[in-house]
């Protein structure tokens, strides 16, 4: 687990439509572990320092968490209304 995975889990997420509409399409959330996995491997907290590094600012996991889920309700809760929900599913389960 590390920082860097979650730097570099971050980058995709801004950078691969691909890869975030598929963390949008899933039906649980064991499915975004799976997806996640795959590649990635951090922590709450890690996922937290980088956030705060890639920003420039502290981001408590509370702010962080918000963001996503307001990402994800504005960008794809149209096309999968659970998406929010399973997404903050996932954030709440990380280590």
């Amino acid at each position: 687990m590390s920082v860097e995975f979650a730097k570099a889990f971050c980058a995709r997420i801004m950078s691969d439509d691909d890869f975030r509409e598929s963390l949008g399409k899933v039906a649980s959330k064991e499915e975004i572990v799976k997806i996640v996995n795959a590649e990635y491997t951090f922590t709450k907290n890690e996922l937290v320092r980088a956030v705060t590094e890639l920003a420039g600012e502290e981001m408590p996991a509370e702010k962080l968490e918000g963001m996503i889920c307001e990402f994800y309700q504005e960008e794809l809760a149209a096309e999968n209304p659970d998406a929010v929900k399973f997404v903050r599913e996932w954030f709440q389960s990380l280590p």
